[in-house]
This record gives C-alpha cells, structure tokens and sequence, in this order.
C-alpha cells in the first residue's frame, strides 16, 4: 500500500536560511572566505624577499554583508600598493613598458640596505597576484 504526503516549501524559512548573517549559509560563507584571507597571506609569505614590513599581509581581511538581501564575502585591502604587487608593475604590469621619470632626469630610490640607487629607465616588478591565486581555497 502506498503512502502518499504532500510538501509544501516555506518560502520565509528559506529565505532566513539563506540571507541571514547569523545562519549556517553565512558562517559557510564567512569560513570560506577566511580560507581565502589565509591562503592570500601565505602567499604573500612565500615571497620573502618582497616583504618590506608586513603591513599588506597583515592588512588582508574579511567582511560579510548583505547586498541586496543576498550574503557577500569580500577579501581584500585598503593598502593603497596592494594592486601594484597582484598585478605588477612597468613591463610585468598591465602596461607592459619601461618606467621612466616624469619630471626628473632620473629614477631615484634606496634599497633593503641603504643603497641609494639611480636609473634612467626601469623593468618594474613582476606580479604577485595572491589574492587571485587564494581563490580555489574557497573550495573545501
């Protein structure tokens, strides 16, 4: 003999499910993207000799809110460089040319040791794109 049942979906339940910051979809969400924030760090971490001070790493955070009744998590920084590492600079960068003074005659800058260094043209840095590269961290 069969049974028969019926199942009606409760469209309210569902949506405090999904778009509530203090339910499982959002603590899902949050850990994600605190996966990502740590894998971002460590891949700042893995260049060494590019890490002056620490102060991008250490500025790498994560946020939760809601955009439009539905959850986001957002990784990223508000350090002002921080594009400048992901995506390189001079020939390495988006522009893909030498570096050259604007209203100087010459390049000027001092390195790790104090060296003061003069150039007339410069390649620029490669890219450290280690927010993009954190991304699959995302997937459990």
């Amino acid at each position: 003999m069969p049974v028969r049942g019926a199942h009606r979906l409760d469209r309210r339940a569902l949506n405090e499910l999904l778009s509530s910051p203090s339910g499982p979809v959002a603590r899902d969400l949050f850990r994600r993207g605190k996966n990502v924030e740590a894998e971002a760090k460590k891949n700042l971490q893995r260049t060494p000799r590019r890490v002056d001070t620490g102060r991008l790493r250490s500025s790498i955070n994560t946020q939760l809110f809601s955009l439009g009744g539905k959850l986001v998590v957002r990784v990223g920084t508000n350090v002002e460089y921080a594009l400048f590492v992901h995506e390189g600079t001079g020939l390495y960068g988006p522009k893909g040319a030498y570096i050259y003074p604007k209203t100087a005659k010459f390049l000027a800058w001092k390195t790790r040791k104090g060296v003061r260094v003069y150039a007339m043209k410069t390649r620029g840095m490669r890219p450290n794109p280690f927010l993009k590269d954190a991304v699959k961290a995302a997937k459990d």
